[in-house]
């Protein structure tokens, strides 16, 4: 009789169990209950880097790659150099906000992570699939805390998920603690993308955005904060109104550089009189690639500070901070990343 119960104890110690597999996580003060850890799917791209970053890919099974096997938006080419076999081994489930919900259901998710709006989240937990709500660009950086611990929780890499945020908050100290007492705040001007010849801006700087937020912390002021929308289509009336010290780019070259330069309606802005038009530094040359981007913000905002206000970080040596963000986080030889716009 011992022995049996020696082994009946052993068999619920050891055997794996339904309820042992159970994670609970809080997020944005809604408490989740995920019973299968093991598999997700990611539904909003800009949550998508963080699951390499914390090193939580091996659960991942779907992604958003638009119908047509896409590489992903957000990080894409370093999401690919991590993970080669990522278009073949991960399932496309559709577009973000329409996705395929058959092929979702088929992949038997224990969650889902998605943009954190409660309206685009209902229908998978109808169904019964739990959803991790993640803020990226349409929140400030601590949301993008929360959403980081709710993913490592989620995803069992808990620790992995503290690292990051923690490089993110010594990030954020170190900058403040070389702008403090700082009295001059230049304004800043964020254009995320400009159409043919620039006859369509749109302004990612809002109040209530990640881009906002890091002007601010840098030592700047964000002259578009108060455009309606989380990225507000704007004109040239506004920008020789605000009349910005520096316009950043969120993507473009050297030629629209110039082709801003040259545009006659905007001669009289402080920003182009003074040549402080810049690129900011991007690691795949498209839109989503910039320093400015969730994933990479602290080296926006490093990148960001020094610009505004040179005098006060003479000692950064940005392809040095460059150089540990891609080795640690990504675990890829910076020698292998070209970086665009970046002048240390």
């Amino acid at each position: 009789m011992k022995k049996i119960f020696v082994v009946l104890f052993a068999l619920l110690v050891f055997l794996p169990s339904a309820w042992s597999k159970t994670i609970t996580v809080y997020n944005f003060g809604k408490k989740i209950e995920i019973k299968n850890p093991d598999r997700f799917v990611v539904l909003f791209p800009q949550a998508l880097p963080f699951v390499f970053m914390i090193n939580a890919s091996n659960s991942l099974v779907g992604y958003p790659g638009m119908g047509r096997n896409a590489v992903p938006y957000f990080s894409g080419q370093l999401i690919l150099k991590k993970m080669p076999d990522f278009l073949k081994k991960v399932i496309d489930v559709g577009y973000p906000f329409g996705p395929s919900i058959e092929k979702i259901i088929a992949l038997k998710p224990g969650f889902i992570v998605n943009v954190n709006m409660q309206a685009d989240n209902e229908q998978f937990e109808k169904l019964g699939i739990p959803v991790i709500g993640f803020s990226a660009c349409f929140g400030n950086l601590n949301d993008l805390y929360q959403s980081i611990n709710s993913l490592g929780e989620a995803t069992n890499h808990v620790k992995d998920a503290q690292k990051l945020i923690s490089y993110y908050k010594h990030t954020v100290e170190y900058v403040e603690s070389h702008l403090n007492g700082i009295k001059e705040k230049p304004k800043v001007l964020y254009l995320s993308y400009q159409g043919p010849k620039g006859n369509k801006l749109t302004s990612g700087g809002q109040f209530d955005t990640l881009v906002n937020d890091i002007i601010q912390k840098a030592g700047g002021i964000s002259v578009s904060r108060n455009v309606k929308g989380k990225f507000g289509q704007i004109s040239k009336e506004d920008i020789l109104k605000w009349q910005p010290d520096f316009i950043l780019l969120g993507s473009g070259n050297k030629k629209t550089i110039q082709n801003i330069y040259a545009d006659k309606d905007l001669r009289y802005v402080a920003a182009i009189i003074h040549k402080r038009v810049y690129l900011v530094p991007q690691d795949c040359g498209s839109l989503y690639s910039n320093w400015f981007a969730p994933e990479k913000a602290p080296l926006g905002l490093l990148w960001c500070a020094k610009l505004l206000h040179p005098q006060r970080f003479k000692s950064l040596n940005l392809k040095s901070q460059a150089d540990y963000y891609y080795k640690t986080f990504w675990n890829i030889n910076p020698d292998e990343i070209h970086i665009i716009g970046l002048k240390n």
